[in-house]
């Protein structure tokens, strides 16, 4: 699947359609985002369900699946939009069951179900039975058959929960319930204005800095030049008492609607939107590659002097900073990337690829003008005087730029045909930052079929079945990687066998990226028949003559798959004179160029190789160039001519190397840097299978590196604490993993592993 347009900071669906943010909470420590999904129809044309991101600091988006599926009658056609509301011990969600009715109908006064259901999670994926609270018949009868979008709080011990509602004479509104329970909420009032469209969609109330505020969609508005420029708006109210006054859009771009608040930990409000809006003129090409929309980044919401809302992107963002460029004219950067400008001259241009931001102080107006990379976009104004500032957010396919200290936000999809774009100002002062996300777990090299034997302590020929799972070393680094709530990417090749799809399938449950995988019919999937002889030790029989992943070539290898790689990881297994060697070489260049840890394991496999010399050439080809080398106690003698660690290691700190860690079996592990030696004890337990126990190790060490921090360039020094942390969160992981069969399918969730 083509990345190009893969955005690197923004939420996406895995694929199919991503729109309303739904469910907003922080609960457990994490953040939570649920969203309306279409899973498989990138047209959004399936039933919408709920799927699920979780992250621990608002950056780094972990999938979790899809949550909510529409299969009760009350939510028959769609599990639409709604809320949460976070406790200590569980999250209450809000949400509306769309029902269609067989026949005639208009589908405005009558034919249409649209039921407030409510359900409870302990953990945030896993929900309870659906109850449905209120029914067409419970909403006011001045209500036509559109009442959704349920927003719910808590304030002063009462439930309370405003609706968007179309009236039956065609006038937007919003329905304010209140209660002592979720089964005791009643209707209390009801908020509208004169002129203001026939529907009100996605409402939320909050309050800050002792002001009330009411956000919502209204749909019906006659567009204008300035104002009101999209075909459904979006924008928020300042409540006084029972009156609404000036309404005051959120967003003045393309490519902004259904958004929601929350209260983060730190009394923060956060608002978070959708990145797209339905049914306008302009297209996105993602359609093609398999997904469309993506969600905005989070803002913070803070009120501005004049009692006006003010956006700006979430503080955490500045984490991701890394060089700032003065721009003299023009400047080349690579996506994603941040433009700051100050000390405006009476006239401003910036241009970001085929995106130009213009303001002239003699007509006081900005623009945003698109040319073909906006697909149907074309210009977008806005009335000020004045320019105090400008802060634009580029990512792989979108642009969110914030007016004045975020007075005014501009939001756009457009998509460059390269991620290295022009970026050129004049009329201000301005400076160009790089933005680097690195989050996710690079692996390249052979994904294969395992099959398990249905008993250990034997020989091959007394084996009587032999069951398949997926597996290959760097896949089931990924998979471990995954398991634990990090984000992992796979590079390699199938066979278009079904093979392939079962891998393809068992990697994606996973929660691995599988974009990055090509399929080709010239090769089958490679398999490997394992067999526990009576010593506990694994032997595998390869089918790969060649198999697909050899056939894989470096000019498949893109830098793009590793926009926001953390760790890049190979083995030895896929390093034979076949073109994959060639596309391990490309993979390790450009981690090397983004900065991103390599680690390699050799994880010796002798009964690939003719050439047992061959093998160790290979092998010490390829340490120089890696900074974490993982090898057993086993095969330190063949790689280094002694089975002494002591004596080994100054042969191995060689190149880039700035860890050695060596894996003792049952004996635990040991790691060795700058800072000396680390010991790490396993866990007694009893056995089941070690099949990818090894693999799961090093990509449970290297998601625990990840989750605290650790960079490339922290590793030659990193405190021997934080690596025993590290070792003896790898063991705990392995010791799990060991009593169940298989690889992948054996690995622990990070509950599990924290628990014991």
């Amino acid at each position: 699947m083509n990345r190009k347009w893969r955005q690197n900071l923004h939420i996406e669906a895995p694929e199919g359609w991503i729109n309303d943010p739904n469910g907003l909470c922080f609960f457990d420590g994490c953040y939570h985002v649920y969203f309306q999904y279409s899973p498989g129809t990138p047209d959004g044309s399936s039933a919408r369900r709920w799927g699920h991101y979780v992250s621990s600091e608002l950056l780094s988006w972990k999938y979790k699946g899809i949550v909510l599926e529409p299969d009760i009658p009350e939510d028959r056609d769609g599990v639409f939009s709604g809320s949460a509301v976070s406790f200590a011990d569980r999250i209450e969600f809000f949400y509306t069951g769309n029902v269609m009715e067989e026949g005639s109908h208009d589908y405005v006064l009558e034919g249409r179900g649209a039921n407030v259901i409510s359900v409870t999670s302990s953990d945030g994926d896993a929900m309870s039975a659906k109850k449905v609270i209120l029914r067409n018949s419970d909403y006011p009868s001045f209500c036509s058959c559109h009442v959704r979008d349920p927003k719910v709080w808590i304030s002063d011990g009462m439930y309370k929960m405003v609706l968007g509602a179309r009236t039956v004479d065609d006038r937007g509104c919003v329905l304010i319930y209140e209660g002592l329970s979720v089964d005791s909420l009643e209707y209390k009032s009801c908020l509208s204005v004169p002129d203001m469209g026939y529907m009100w969609e996605c409402p939320d109330m909050f309050d800050m800095d002792g002001r009330t505020f009411l956000a919502l969609c209204p749909q019906g508005i006659k567009r204008g030049e300035y104002r009101m420029q999209n075909i459904f708006q979006s924008g928020y109210f300042r409540v006084n008492g029972e009156e609404l006054e000036d309404f005051e859009e959120f967003d003045y771009g393309f490519d902004f609607y259904a958004p929601q608040t929350f209260a983060a930990p730190d009394g923060r409000r956060i608002l978070i939107g959708w990145m797209g809006i339905g049914d306008d003129s302009y297209s996105n090409p993602t359609v093609e590659l398999g997904w469309q929309h993506c969600l905005t980044l989070p803002r913070e919401l803070t009120v501005g002097p004049d009692g006006r809302i003010m956006q700006n992107p979430i503080r955490e963002l500045d984490s991701l900073k890394c060089g700032s460029k003065k721009i003299d004219g023009e400047a080349w950067e690579g996506l994603p990337f941040e433009v700051t400008a100050s000390d405006f001259s009476d006239s401003v241009s910036v241009s970001i690829s085929g995106a130009k931001i213009s303001w002239s102080k003699d007509c006081g107006v900005l623009s945003l003008q698109l040319n073909e990379e906006g697909y149907g976009r074309t210009i977008r104004k806005i009335k000020t005087d004045e320019l105090t500032g400008l802060r634009i957010i580029a990512d792989k396919s979108s642009l969110e730029i914030y007016i004045n200290n975020g007075r005014y936000v501009m939001s756009t999809r457009f998509y460059p045909a390269y991620s290295q774009v022009r970026v050129g100002v004049t009329g201000a002062d301005a400076e160009v930052t790089a933005l680097r996300l690195r989050d996710t777990l690079v692996a390249i090299g052979e994904a294969l079929i395992d099959f398990i034997p249905d008993k250990k302590g034997c020989e091959f020929y007394e084996v009587g079945s032999f069951s398949p799972a997926a597996g290959g070393a760097p896949a089931n680094v990924c998979g471990a990687f995954s398991k634990l709530s990090g984000k992992s990417r796979m590079i390699t090749q199938l066979g278009n066998d079904p093979f392939g799809d079962v891998i393809t399938r068992t990697l994606n449950e996973a929660g691995v990226d599988t974009s990055c995988i090509s399929y080709t019919s010239a090769a089958n999937t490679a398999l490997a028949f394992v067999s526990h002889t009576t010593d506990g030790k694994s032997t595998y029989s390869f089918y790969r003559n060649p198999s697909a992943d050899m056939l894989f070539d470096a000019s498949d290898v893109t830098g793009d798959m590793f926009d926001d790689c953390y760790a890049l990881h190979f083995c030895s297994v896929s390093l034979g004179d076949f073109p994959m060697k060639d596309a391990h070489r490309a993979a390790v260049a450009i981690a090397r160029r983004q900065g991103a840890i390599v680690s390699f394991d050799p994880n010796l496999r002798f009964m690939l190789w003719d050439d047992k010399d061959a093998l160790k050439r290979v092998i010490w080809e390829f340490i120089p160039d890696c900074d974490i080398l993982k090898i057993s106690d086993e095969e330190l003698e063949f790689i280094t001519g002694t089975a002494s660690i002591d004596e080994a290691l100054p042969l191995l700190f060689t190149g880039c190397v700035k860890l050695v860690i060596i894996t003792k079996g049952k004996d635990g592990a040991c790691a060795v840097n700058s800072n000396g030696t680390v010991e790490s004890a396993c866990p007694e337990v009893n056995v089941v299978d070690t099949t990818g126990a090894g693999d799961g190790f090093i990509g449970s060490f290297l998601w625990k590196l990840k989750s605290l921090g650790i960079l490339r360039e922290d590793l030659a020094s990193c405190p021997s604490s934080v690596i025993g942390e590290c070792l003896d969160f790898a063991n705990r992981f392995s010791a799990i993993s060991v009593r169940r069969k298989g690889a992948i399918p054996s690995y622990p969730g990070l509950r599990e592993v924290i628990d014991g």
